[in-house]
């Protein structure tokens, strides 16, 4: 369950509890009211005090009274002969006379047990008082000891359920949360061995976070293994021209080479060394760069088409001082805008160029084609060089790999991992096909 759901129903049924307790005491107090324990119609008859009533009127009223509940008593009294005229109590029986003082005593000697209520009714014929009693500890009806045993159960089965479904809720929200805190404490403490395990079909917005972090985790580790890998390939090609340095340096300084001849071309050796050491650490220097924020936000949105026919003109002018045969076919029916980094974008297809000059021999073809299709800006580069071997095509676009046919070649390995790197950048897309004596393609896909 998602975590807004849950927080909502701990909502719920946290605020359910008191709910039910105020409608449990606001029926309970109803039920239990003084009113409640009168006779029904007794503000009616209240409103009748003093009012003149037809004959008609009080015999229907006397069969009315006639009609209360056994526990409430009633008698009613000529108010100048003291006839009772009808009575349900025992004191007072029907027909009987009784003076205002008897009734005095009557009424005094069972005020502790009962209630009493006067009301004077008068009509053309009949000066009378009405006098109803409710005895002090009036058990209610049974219909409300079966009405409060409901309500009692009900009350206390929600109240109950509230707080099982409380307790459950909070226990899973706060095993979501340690879940996530051992987690993060694990990877803060350097531990990346351990799978984050999690069961999306438990997930919520707490859990979900298992599924991120363990991204991040694996991300970490491929960090580090890049960070490796980075360092022990700057290792191995920085050694050879360090090691080739070093060596004509220590054999000038021990005289072990001490012609002129020798002395000269040992120099010119270490110059060699010197500068391809130093083009070297441009390039790591330059992609390092490549991976920084603020390089990638230097995309600015013009016109890729034109930077692509800028791109093709100029690589057919490269080739044919190369003795390439270039090939070019561009077809842009419209000016397509897309935000990207002129430099960075420059990097790709001159990387991808100078690759294809340098796996193919003099008169061999290099075909450029650009075209637009399915919403997206095409450029293909195809030669009819070397090829590259199918176990090293996956594995081309990883740093410091070289594939089987390039080892022979001056080079670190970098530049298909930058051209990777600047493509996922800008959010464009890089396909290779090859076959081995064959050529390669490279195909960059350029959504718009």
């Amino acid at each position: 369950m998602k975590l807004k759901n849950q927080l909502n129903l701990l909502a719920t049924f946290i605020t359910a509890i008191p709910c039910a307790c105020i409608i449990f005491l606001s029926i309970n107090s109803y039920l239990r009211s003084r009113n409640r324990l009168l006779l029904e119609g007794s503000e009616q008859v209240r409103a009748l005090d003093s009012s003149n009533m037809t004959e008609a009127d009080f015999n229907l009223f006397i069969k009315n009274v006639q009609l209360l509940p056994h526990d409430v008593e009633i008698a009613l009294i000529d108010n100048f002969s003291g006839l009772i005229i009808t009575s349900s109590m025992k004191e007072l029986p029907m027909n009987a006379i009784v003076s205002q003082w008897e009734l005095y005593l009557i009424m005094g000697s069972n005020s502790d047990s009962y209630f009493y209520q006067f009301t004077t009714l008068k009509t053309r014929t009949l000066n009378s008082t009405m006098i109803t009693r409710v005895p002090r500890k009036r058990s209610p009806p049974a219909r409300n000891k079966i009405l409060f045993r409901i309500l009692y159960i009900f009350i206390i089965l929600i109240i109950s359920s509230c707080i099982i479904i409380i307790v459950r809720l909070s226990a899973t929200i706060n095993k979501s949360i340690k879940t996530i805190v051992d987690e993060t404490k694990a990877i803060a403490g350097g531990d990346l061995s351990s799978k984050i395990e999690f069961d999306p079909e438990k997930a919520n917005e707490i859990t979900s976070i298992s599924e991120s972090i363990e991204k991040m985790r694996e991300s970490l580790v491929e960090a580090q293994n890049q960070k490796s890998k980075f360092i022990m390939g700057i290792s191995h090609d920085l050694r050879t021209p360090v090691a080739v340095i070093k060596g004509y340096t220590e054999a000038i300084s021990d005289g072990v080479i001490s012609e002129p001849d020798e002395i000269k071309n040992a120099m010119e050796l270490i110059t060699q060394k010197s500068g391809q050491l130093e083009n070297m650490i441009d390039t790591l220097i330059n992609y390092t760069k490549m991976n920084s924020i603020e390089l990638r936000q230097t995309m600015k949105t013009q016109s890729i088409t034109d930077f692509i026919t800028e791109i093709i003109q100029e690589e057919k002018t490269t080739g044919a001082v190369f003795k390439r045969n270039i090939i070019t076919n561009v077809n842009f029916e419209k000016d397509v805008l897309v935000p990207f980094d002129k430099m960075l974008a420059r990097r790709v297809f001159e990387n991808l160029f100078n690759n294809a000059l340098r796996y193919t021999k003099d008169n061999d073809t290099i075909t450029l084609t650009s075209y637009i299709k399915d919403s997206s800006v095409i450029y293909k580069i195809s030669d009819t060089g070397i090829g590259i071997e199918q176990k090293d095509l996956k594995n081309i676009f990883q740093m410091f790999y070289r594939g089987t046919n390039s080892r022979r070649e001056e080079g670190m390995g970098i530049g298909l991992s930058v051209v990777d790197n600047i493509i996922k950048t800008h959010g464009w897309k890089i396909q290779v096909e090859s076959n081995k004596n064959e050529g390669t393609s490279f195909t960059v896909i350029i959504p718009y």
